[in-house]
């Protein structure tokens, strides 16, 4: 188990000095927690500095340009054609690798596979998109290099928006069998967050990001809550790292609402704190619980439902709101008495048919369902196993919840905070519009596609997550939503 910290203390990310936040990591946790990022490049015109960037281990060989087949502009100009000519003018050679999908790009094995047969190992690789190219580039690289023992290639990530923590994250998340997981990865070597172009990013993508790094309110409540169980590690520098971003989120600080570049740079640097979170923790939980589930779901029945694929950091956003409402009954209502003496047992036939009847729906082949299985079986045989961890954690529990509520945001504050950023209070506001059926499914049943253990497993698993509870946490979900909000983007 990692070490604990030697005191209550919380880092904040400077994105100029990335040494000095390592070394202060280091400190804090008694252990080197040094990582393989050499610095983030923050800046209204850090872009111009890329072809220096990119030779910073001497003039590359040459330069595989990675991008979609989606426009993007900055101050007016086609962004990539500037990454091209940027490169190009300096002298260096360069050739441009574009991913598409005729259905949307996602980070699925088979795209990984195909940009990995089109890098070289000789290649200085500049990755120009947000979470899906990111994510494409460090994990066909990390294929690479796997493959290679000793190859060290050079990856410069240029972040087109601030929509995900995935930038500082080494890990990606993978699409297998219509199942998103996260797996292992590697990070960027270097980081260009130019905010000026971040600025320029169409405000839907700027608002996910919000989501996105938003969705630490409850997500650290969850992290904790299955290392309680016996079910997850607990890394404490991942919340020394992440909460000092939400604090200024939570009381709406100039930096996250005036807009302009202003926001960008305050935002870039939230995510990656996010993202770092989850680096040092080795696994995307501390940035990642219920409120991501739910939105994967809803990413999972889009097809069937006959719509795109949604916002995902918008759809954080709003689950995020959900969650903190269910750990608000949890701290409030909860009476762990009835429990104490025996847990209710885990019946896996039960189990099994509701994954099944739940997933076929949507993957009549089973192919999902068994994906989804796997996760969820294993889930409940740790639960079971994990009993005396948990029944100590019932005995205890009006100690342990003061710690679980500073971790868990309060509802009401988290959606003002959301609604001065200008984000979305209504999923049918979130593009492409989600209808109240589909997001009430998704959030009921999200438990049932992940083996890492939520506060929906932990009521679920004691009888407690009942229709009656989801339909009681959407009436109040939608009791506070505000019926207006000002966006600054």
């Amino acid at each position: 188990m990692p070490e604990p910290l030697r005191a209550p203390e919380l880092i904040d990310l400077d994105p100029d000095d990335l040494a000095g936040f390592y070394l202060q990591a280091s400190r804090v946790s008694g252990r080197d927690r040094n990582l393989s990022m050499e610095a983030l490049h923050l800046g209204p015109n850090v872009l111009l500095e890329l072809p220096a960037i990119a030779s910073l281990r001497g003039r590359p060989v040459s330069v595989a340009v990675v991008v979609d087949d989606q426009p993007m502009r900055r101050a007016g100009a086609d962004l990539k054609s500037l990454v091209v000519d940027l490169l190009t003018e300096a002298g260096l050679e360069v050739r441009t690798i574009v991913l598409s999908d005729p259905h949307d790009l996602h980070t699925t094995t088979e795209h990984v596979e195909e940009l990995r047969a089109q890098l070289r190992p000789a290649d200085t690789v500049v990755s120009v998109g947000s979470g899906t190219i990111t994510d494409l580039a460090k994990h066909a690289v990390f294929g690479i290099e796997q493959q290679q023992p000793g190859l060290q290639m050079f990856h410069v990530a240029v972040a087109t928006a601030n929509s995900v923590g995935a930038y500082t994250s080494q890990l990606a998340v993978v699409t297998t069998n219509g199942v998103k997981r996260t797996v292992p990865s590697r990070l960027p070597d270097r980081l260009v967050l130019d905010t000026r172009t971040l600025a320029d990013t169409p405000a839907d993508y700027a608002l996910g990001g919000i989501g996105d790094a938003a969705v630490g309110c409850c997500s650290l409540a969850d992290y904790r809550l299955a290392n309680w169980c016996g079910m997850g590690n607990w890394e404490p520098l991942s919340r020394a790292v992440f909460l000092p971003g939400l604090t200024g989120f939570l009381d709406s600080e100039p930096s996250f609402t005036a807009g302009g570049t202003a926001t960008a740079g305050a935002m870039a640097t939230n995510l990656a704190a996010a993202g770092f979170a989850m680096s040092f923790a080795g696994e995307s939980a501390p940035a990642s619980g219920l409120e991501h589930v739910t939105s994967h779901m809803l990413d999972m029945a889009a097809d069937h439902n006959g719509r795109p694929i949604g916002n995902h950091g918008e759809q954080c956003g709003l689950a995020t709101a959900l969650v903190l409402l269910a750990y608000r009954y949890l701290l409030t209502e909860f009476d762990p008495r009835p429990f104490v003496d025996g847990l209710p047992a885990v019946d896996q036939q039960q189990a099994r048919e509701q994954v099944e009847r739940v997933f076929n729906e949507l993957d009549p082949s089973g192919a999902m369902a068994a994906e989804c299985w796997a996760d969820y079986a294993a889930k409940c045989q740790s639960w079971t196993e994990h009993s005396t961890e948990v029944l100590a954690l019932l005995r205890d529990w009006e100690r342990r919840k003061p710690e679980l509520a500073e971790l868990a945001a309060d509802p009401e504050r988290y959606l003002r905070a959301l609604a001065a950023t200008g984000h979305p209070l209504d999923f049918a506001d979130v593009p492409p519009g989600l209808t109240p059926d589909e997001v009430r499914w998704a959030f009921a049943h999200a438990r049932l596609m992940r083996r890492r253990l939520s506060v929906a497993d932990f009521l679920g698993f004691l009888g407690l997550w009942t229709d009656g509870l989801v339909d009681r946490l959407f009436a109040e979900f939608n009791q506070l939503r505000e019926p207006s909000h000002r966006s600054p983007w």
